[in-house]
């Protein structure tokens, strides 16, 4: 007699065996939301989700099967051979496992079909030994074990089901994909062997050491319940720790990694209420922006270790000297801004500005060299230059570039009219709108890799300026100019149709990464412009990634949101530049469908050195993951960098450690494979 039969019977315990059936749909339910999440997992957490997955399936399927095996109302003793009971205990859960884990090989049909088979037939063979291991005074040896029925119907179900079930999984359709899930261990339950007692009461002979059934029958509901339980402990865990992480996050994000000083959105986020203590204090509002001089040709002489030891040993200067109510940031790589909301006169805050450029000529020891390092300062005040923080840092921003100019190491206070006054700028400006004409600018690329493997799976466009007068002009003095004056928009067009020319000719059909500011997103029909591109070029668009940066703050988000869903419609990826170090980095990443997220260069240089720096950048990866897209890390140069982010499950890397930026003329192309063919 199978289970079927025993649903219509009158000697049968239609309680139990409708909880068997109850167990079987409820494991599958619990598995599912647990499998379900193995693609948002990596490295060890993957396995331990794997192995809870199949404790709490296994254990729930060799429940079903001692419910029903006891279904049966007794009229001879009865009981459970406990070797052979737990041994099918042990089998469910390691063959549920198998079954998982093979699964994992989503690529390989095969190898699918025959995890499906591999499940369904645990599940047979898990009720069968179930059956075997129950004994009933009086009954014939054998009658339990008979039945190739489950088998067959298991393996037939779980080869046809299984891998849909897993694919919903995936897709986070949990009722449907516990359905699939638990129809070949019902269809294998339902025609599984069950054993009817004598109409004669029997005793087992004395010796015989059996379990009884309804110590069995309380193992068999606690050991489901507490599989369950250490599962969901588990999964709430993780929750909470992903949780704590989003929260480290946005308290790190507001601290630079490097010198431990508040960084400009802490400034940003504070300005508003120190400009109101300083009107309602009767007070100026001190703004001194502190821009180091050739900071550059430190770190391309003596290399950016250095480079780093004098930013945090002026931060230990700065932060000695003074103290509440000043606010002192790190604002943007080099450059260092002090806020004091309590100056009474010009003259106090000029002062402020002294105080600071003597402390930056003090000399700096590091590890190898000692240096003397010298700084331009600007300063603007509230109410005379400014009503907010945005309008105060322009200005000493202006002021400062305006001392650099005169030679540097100097102090210059904010004067009407100096935008207008700002030659240098202008000029460079003027000249960079004619870059593109004269074929001054040029393409670098540089290696984009696989963290595992090492495999190249793309270049990243890099643009560079040779001024036909002044020479190579680095792109972080040319790319705001062009962010402020517009020329971004022609520039942006210039780059986008190279980097798409030269990577349609390469042999390896990897991706090229092309830069994008707000500005291009919002000013110009961005998505129109990559499709005639494309066109043009022969570009495939699976092959061009656009790398959307925080250069600039982001005012119009629904136009951006249009145009990044016009580029993805295209094939075109869109990846989160700079993540870390934007406007609102957070805020942003919430905002927009990326398809990566790209972790800016100066978490993963310092995370050696920087505890803050490894949590931000462990926080970014499991945000990328949680968010469902991958992470690369820009900036690695060392292989302790690269082990580290290896560890963390950051899937792309980019940086000097695989070599040099390339010349387009230096990666090669497909005319060369032709040639040589002719040849």
């Amino acid at each position: 007699m199978n289970l079927t039969t025993a649903l219509l019977s009158s000697n049968y315990n239609s309680v139990l065996l409708f909880f068997s059936l109850a167990l079987c749909i409820a494991g599958a339910v619990f598995s599912v939301q647990l499998i379900g999440k193995l693609n948002q997992s990596v490295g060890k957490a993957r396995t331990i989700r794997l192995i809870w997955g199949s404790l709490v399936f296994g254990i729930t399927l060799w429940a079903a099967g001692v419910f029903a095996a006891a279904a049966p109302i007794p009229t001879s003793q009865t009981g459970f051979q406990s070797t052979t009971l737990f041994a099918s205990l042990f089998f469910a859960v390691a063959g549920t496992y198998a079954s998982f884990w093979l699964s994992q090989f989503i690529n390989n049909r095969l190898m699918l079909a025959i995890s499906g088979t591999v499940f369904g037939m645990v599940n047979a063979v898990t009720f069968l030994a179930v059956a075997v291991s129950f004994k009933v005074a009086g009954m014939q040896a054998g009658t339990a074990s008979a039945g190739g029925g489950p088998l067959v119907l298991g393996a037939l179900f779980g080869a046809a089901l299984f891998p849909l079930a897993l694919n919903l999984a995936s897709r986070n359709r949990v009722a449907l994909a516990a359905s699939f899930f638990s129809v070949p261990a019902i269809a294998a339950l339902l025609v599984a062997p069950v054993t009817a007692s004598p109409e004669i009461p029997y005793w087992f002979p004395p010796g015989m050491n059996l379990l009884p059934v309804s110590q069995t029958l309380v193992i068999a509901v606690l050991l489901p319940v507490l599989c369950a339980v250490f599962a969901a402990s588990g999964d709430a865990l993780d929750h909470h720790y992903k949780h704590q992480s989003r929260r480290a996050y946005r308290h790190l994000a507001l601290q630079d990694p490097l010198t431990h000083l508040p960084t400009r959105r802490y400034v940003e986020n504070i300005a508003e209420r120190l400009l109101k203590d300083a009107e309602q204090n009767e007070k100026m509002c001190a703004v001194v922006l502190v821009s180091l001089d050739q900071f550059k040709a430190v770190n391309e002489l003596h290399g950016y270790a250095t480079g780093d030891a004098v930013l945090k040993q002026m931060s230990i200067l700065f932060r000695a000297q003074f103290s509440e109510p000043v606010v002192i940031s790190r604002f943007y790589g080099d450059e260092f801004l002090i806020i004091n909301p309590s100056a009474n006169t010009l003259d106090e805050a000029t002062h402020l500005a002294r105080q600071v450029r003597d402390l930056a000529r003090r000399p700096i020891q590091t590890e190898t060299y000692r240096l003397s390092v010298q700084c331009s300062i600007g300063v603007a005040v509230s109410p005379r230059d400014g009503q907010n923080l945005a309008q105060l840092v322009q200005r000493a921003n202006l002021a400062a570039k305006q001392a650099k100019s005169i030679g540097g190491n100097s102090i210059q206070p904010y004067v009407t009219g100096m935008e207008e006054n700002n030659r240098w700028e202008a000029a460079l400006a003027a000249d960079l709108r004619y870059a593109t004409l004269d074929n001054q600018l040029n393409l670098l690329f540089q290696r984009q890799n696989e963290t595992k493997t090492g495999q190249l799976i793309g270049y990243e466009a890099l643009v560079r300026w040779r001024h036909a007068e002044k020479g190579q002009i680095p792109p972080e003095d040319f790319i705001p100019i062009a962010e402020r004056s517009g020329i971004i928009l022609d520039i942006g067009a210039w780059v986008l149709r190279e980097a798409c020319r030269a990577a349609a000719d390469w042999r390896d059909p990897v991706s090229v990464s092309v830069n994008a500011s707000p500005s291009q997103f919002t000013r110009s029909d961005f998505s129109g412009l990559v499709s005639t591109v494309l066109l043009e070029t022969g570009l495939k668009a699976e092959r061009l990634e656009i790398e959307l940066t925080e250069s600039t703050p982001i005012e119009d988000h629904e136009r951006v949101l249009q145009t990044i869903v016009s580029l993805q419609e295209m094939g075109v990826r869109v990846a989160m530049d700079d993540y870390g170090t934007g406007y609102s980095s957070l805020n942003t990443l919430q905002a927009f469908p990326f398809d990566k997220l790209k972790v800016d260069r100066v978490f993963t240089q310092s995370l050696e050195q920087s505890p803050q720096a490894r949590a931000i950048l462990r926080s970014a990866i499991l945000l990328g993951h949680s968010f469902g897209i991958p992470v690369i890390a820009e900036g690695v140069e060392t292989e302790k960098q690269l082990d580290f982010l290896k560890e963390m499950g950051c899937q792309e890397v980019q940086g000097f450690f695989f070599g040099k930026h390339l010349l387009p003329s230096q990666i090669k192309s497909g005319r060369e494979d032709e040639n040589r063919q002719v040849g």
